[in-house]
């Protein structure tokens, strides 16, 4: 029942089709021997029997010599030879490279596939003002604004607000080396480039228990008490913590994908449009957006949800939704406090393979969770449009939705396609069906 196993999708056996080929015409030998045994033929048929299956076994042993030999050539391949990280290439499989020269499609995750997976926090958005400078041209960000170290200096409290959410709302873990320095293990990049961010403006994550999480806001240690997590999940597509301040003060935190964040956002909100415009401009930029948001909560209001979160997490029927209509309850009227921009540059010779893939007429298909405007506002509404195209980008797609992306394909495509991932989220593409 964990994520990653529902996302993984059914494993299926791969055969080439030369192996296909293979089976159809040994069941036409098998389908013809039979015959000749019905019309009584005995000598025929034993002989076209012998002939057919030493017709086979030869045919199916140059197969796999050729295949071999192919291999062979993979792995001598200078072409294919990583000097930087001398890295040879190899094959793992003699009956799958023959299938390399009819791939028809490519389907690819984007972060750590086609980029790096190594995130910077490059901009940010407070109070519907934008934060931080472009240096440099060729598609590099760092992150430079003098404005924003005044701001903090001078404890704005939108700022802090700001900060403080990325300091408490994620699931990073401290550890302490022997030197005294302090070091961040995280699930994603993400989380780890956005706490080391709240870090360098003052608001330092020190440590987390399972009832608390320790900060340092501006050389001040302060704890707050861990009311509540709602999980990121690929459905929900946002993350929120519920914490309790030593003044008493109860604060909702959520971050998420602006697409769900924004319906969520309380309807006076006047800093959505402003927001919006830097979003778009992050977006054609190559940068990955988050929205922060917060909510004011009241004790008595929060003690009773408590209560109703317990007993919908021990039911025995029923919990996933019960739980989604608590976390749909307490997520809804939030103050919209800003965005982030994190940077995930591409990894290096990206362009001219995909330069050269197109010259050779491999359609390629970029399956990625991002937001729409990262993939250049591409809609696909049906697939034979999708098919015309040269690329096609999928956006916010969960990991269960690539593998039927890729199953789509092979059901009205006779062709192969070539799924490509690094993290467990592309499970489900690269076990999807073959051919």
């Amino acid at each position: 029942d964990t994520k990653l196993m529902q996302n993984s999708g059914t494993s299926t056996f791969k055969r080439t089709r030369i192996d296909c080929m293979m089976n159809i015409l040994v069941l036409c030998v098998s389908l013809c021997s039979f015959k000749f045994k019905i019309y009584k033929q005995i000598k025929k048929s034993i002989y076209f029997t012998l002939i057919g299956n030493l017709c086979d076994a030869i045919s199916s042993l140059i197969l796999e010599i050729i295949r071999f030999g192919n291999s062979l050539f993979i792995n001598w391949d200078r072409d294919m030879y990583c000097p930087r990280t001398n890295t040879p290439a190899r094959a793992r499989t003699t009956k799958l490279s023959e299938e390399l020269g009819q791939v028809k499609y490519i389907l690819s995750d984007k972060t750590g596939t086609l980029t790096r997976n190594i995130m910077t926090f490059s901009k940010c958005c407070i109070e519907g003002k934008a934060y931080g400078e472009h240096l440099d041209w060729r598609f590099k960000f760092t992150f430079h604004d003098p404005n924003l170290v005044e701001i903090v200096r001078k404890r704005n409290p939108e700022a802090q607000a700001f900060f403080r959410l990325l300091d408490l709302c994620h699931t990073v873990m401290s550890e302490k080396k022997e030197d005294g320095e302090l070091i961040y293990q995280a699930q994603s990049p993400d989380e780890s480039a956005l706490v080391t961010a709240a870090r360098s403006f003052g608001f330092k994550f020190h440590s987390r228990t399972p009832e608390t999480i320790t900060l340092m806001e501006m050389g001040n240690k302060v704890i707050y008490d861990l009311v509540a997590v709602l999980d990121f999940t690929n459905r929900r597509k946002r993350m929120s913590v519920i914490v309790c301040s030593p003044e008493g003060k109860i604060t909702l935190f959520c971050k998420g994908a602006d697409t769900v964040v924004f319906e969520r956002l309380h309807s006076f909100n006047h800093l959505k449009e402003a927001t919006q415009e830097y979003l778009n401009k992050y977006a054609r930029d190559g940068l990955r957006a988050l929205v922060l948001s917060s909510k004011q909560l009241e004790e008595s209001y929060v003690q009773g949800w408590k209560e109703r979160l317990h007993e919908a997490s021990i039911a025995m029927e029923g919990r996933e939704e019960r739980l989604e209509e608590l976390f749909e309850e307490m997520e809804k009227d939030m103050t919209l406090l800003g965005a982030t921009a994190v940077e995930d540059e591409l990894q290096e010779g990206v362009p001219h393979t995909i330069e050269q893939l197109g010259q050779a007429h491999i359609k390629i298909w970029m399956l990625t969770g991002d937001q729409k405007g990262w993939c250049r506002s591409l809609e696909l509404e049906l697939l034979r449009t999708a098919c015309i195209c040269h690329a096609v980008i999928c956006c916010r797609v969960t990991p269960l939705q690539k593998g039927q992306v890729v199953k789509l394909i092979k059901k009205y495509k006779p062709a192969v396609t070539l799924a490509v991932g690094d993290g467990a989220n592309d499970v489900s593409m690269i076990k999807s069906k073959f051919n």
